[in-house]
């Protein structure tokens, strides 16, 4: 979607609420697909608050403390199975949900990208790594140890080039940091002339609007990367600080016309569903709570970035604070179907491995016989030979072994295979001329 602009979807079931789930999902609102809940499996999402907020404001429910049961088609998708499940990721029967959709995306079980990293240090190869080759992290670390992994390369070939600072390091640690924990939000006292509103709960590395107020009036808490930005001093009203937020997180109220009424504005970036004056729009608080249904004044893209909309609503001086955002999607999109379709049994069609089309049946039939390690399995079935080298049908696997009471501890895990690239036949038949 992102990187071919192509609209894989047009319902889509979100299973996992870390970054990745969480923006996903915005990216598909703002691609004009219909986002019908998203699913985690912890008591609350691993992404950051901001992102998560941002996502529920916009109509888009989250299940915490849920998984997925089944995906429920013949041909393609056609809907999703969720269910509540304890602490001890057992499912509660009696609280299934079924939802229409024809996607389900799996945001969970990352995994890095560091085969070659490790089989080139194995053979005493230098090796300098960034991103998913060095750790799953967030964009922002994964750029900025990438700029000290460049020039880590350069030195090597270069002694003579200067030094990494030392503050570099500190930053990489800071953008790679986990979130803080999520605290209750303060709203400005004051009503008079005009003042950003910070709805920000949680320390993320995360401080552009501290670097654009002109009037150095947003500083950080604490950590001048990732603390919570607080305002305190004068606004000129730029918006600078609404326009350039990632989590859509800050808006502007304008007392000066008004104080009983004062004009709220609001940041918006979903293109595909226009807002224009005399609209009528449900304002929501920042967990998504509806405040009021309120007429448009006005909308129209910022000076410093035509992809940010500002829409301007006046609301009463006692929801003006509250105001975060308005909802976008139809609550029908995310209702629960009236009937449920339970399936919790992988079916032996299925493929589990698609490099060498190996399905479900086949490896079911090993397991019943009392196979448990996954390298014998590669043996008979030859699952995870194929090109993708295991990534796919290993977590797979593990899944049917779990389905047949098979204790983690007791199955033998794949033994990945060395570093190796494909070669096509034309280089051998041309006798390595090319």
């Amino acid at each position: 979607m992102n990187r071919d602009l192509i609209k894989p979807t047009e319902k889509l079931f979100i299973v996992g609420g870390g970054n990745v789930g969480i923006i996903a999902g915005y990216h598909a609102l703002q691609a004009g697909i219909r986002v019908v809940g998203l699913c985690e499996a912890l008591p609350r999402c691993g992404g950051y608050k901001v992102h998560e907020d941002k996502l529920r404001r916009l109509g888009v429910p989250i299940y915490t403390s849920h998984s997925i049961v089944s995906a429920n088609g013949k041909e393609s998708v056609s809907s999703v199975t969720i269910a509540e499940i304890d602490r001890n990721f057992e499912m509660i029967q009696g609280t299934e949900k079924t939802f229409e959709c024809d996607t389900v995306l799996i945001a969970v079980g990352l995994e890095s990208v560091s085969e070659f990293t490790r089989e080139a240090e194995s053979a005493g190869i230098p090796v300098f790594s960034a991103g998913d080759a060095a750790e799953i992290a967030e964009a922002s670390s994964a750029m900025f140890n990438g700029k000290i992994a460049g020039l880590k390369t350069a030195r090597y070939f270069k002694p003579e080039i200067k030094d990494i600072p030392g503050s570099w390091y500190e930053k990489a640690e800071i953008l790679k940091s986990h979130p803080g924990p999520v605290q209750e939000l303060t709203a400005p006292a004051g009503e008079e002339g005009i003042f950003p509103v910070i709805h920000c709960k949680q320390e993320i590395p995360c401080n552009p609007c501290s670097t654009v107020c002109p009037e150095g009036s947003i500083r950080m808490q604490g950590d001048p990367v990732k603390g919570r930005p607080i305002f305190n001093g004068k606004c000129q009203g730029c918006m600078k600080c609404l326009s350039i937020c990632p989590g859509l997180a800050i808006t502007l109220v304008d007392y000066r016309k008004d104080k009983d009424n004062p004009i709220v504005f609001l940041p918006y970036e979903i293109s595909n569903i226009k807002i224009q004056k005399d609209d009528r729009i449900t304002l929501v608080d920042v967990d998504g709570n509806p405040l009021g249904l309120f007429p448009v004044l006005g909308a129209k893209a910022t000076k410093e970035s035509n992809r940010t909309q500002v829409v301007r609503v006046r609301a009463p001086k006692e929801i003006a604070k509250k105001a975060v955002a308005f909802t976008i999607q139809d609550r029908e999109v995310t209702k629960p179907l009236t009937r449920n379709i339970p399936d919790d049994q992988i079916r032996d069609d299925e493929v589990v491995c698609l490099c060498e089309r190996v399905t479900v049946g086949e490896v079911r039939a090993l397991v019943k016989k009392g196979v448990t390690d996954i390298n014998q399995i590669k043996a008979v079935t030859r699952a995870g030979m194929g090109p993708c080298g295991a990534k796919t049908c290993t977590n797979l696997m593990a899944q049917i072994f779990r389905a047949e009471k098979i204790r983690q501890e007791d199955m033998v895990q794949n033994v990945r295979r060395p570093l190796y690239i494909e070669v096509p036949l034309g280089k051998f038949a041309d006798g390595g001329q090319s």
